[in-house]
C-alpha cells in the first residue's frame, strides 16, 4: 500500500525546492536558484503553455530566462494554494495559479510539479504548466464533467 503524507502549507513554504520558492525566483528574475532547483538528469521535463515548450532537464533555464528577459526581468506568478504531498523522497504539487502581466493583466492556469529529494535538496523533475480550455473548443462539443 503506498503511504502518502500531505505536507503542510507552512512546510512547503520552508523547503528549499518548493513551488512557492521556485515560483518567487522565477518572478524575481532569480535564474541561479531556478537552476540549482531544476534537475539536469536525464527524463526531466518542463512543459510550457505553448506547444512549443517542451524543455529536458537544464535547456528549460535558458528558456525561462529568455522569456523573464522578455517580459521585464521575471516571470511573475501568483501562487495558488498549492496541494503537496511526498512518498520518501518524491513530492508533487498541484494548484492553480495565475501568470500577472507587467500591465496588470492575469492569466489563471494550472500546473503540477514533482520533486526528487537528492542529498537532503528538493530537485524539480517534471513541471507541466496548462490554461485550460473548455471541452467545446478543445475537442468540438461539450461533455460531461
Amino acid at each position: 500500500m503506498l503511504f502518502i503524507r500531505r505536507i503542510q502549507h507552512a512546510s512547503i513554504n520552508r523547503t528549499e525546492g518548493s513551488v512557492l520558492r521556485f515560483y518567487a525566483a522565477l518572478a524575481q528574475g532569480d535564474l541561479a536558484f531556478v537552476a540549482q532547483t531544476m534537475s539536469a538528469e536525464d527524463g526531466a521535463v518542463f512543459i510550457g503553455t505553448d506547444p512549443q515548450e517542451w524543455w529536458m532537464g537544464q535547456e528549460a533555464v535558458a528558456a525561462f530566462k529568455a522569456q523573464a528577459d522578455a517580459m521585464g526581468g521575471g516571470l511573475p506568478v501568483v501562487p495558488g494554494d498549492p496541494q503537496a504531498y511526498v512518498e520518501g523522497t518524491v513530492g508533487w504539487t498541484s494548484e492553480q495559479s495565475k501568470f500577472q502581466f507587467p500591465d496588470g493583466s492575469e492569466q489563471p492556469f494550472r500546473a503540477t510539479h514533482v520533486f526528487h529529494q537528492v542529498d537532503g535538496a528538493w530537485k524539480l523533475v517534471q513541471a507541466h504548466y496548462s490554461i485550460g480550455v473548455s471541452n467545446e473548443e478543445a475537442v468540438g462539443q461539450e461533455l460531461p464533467i
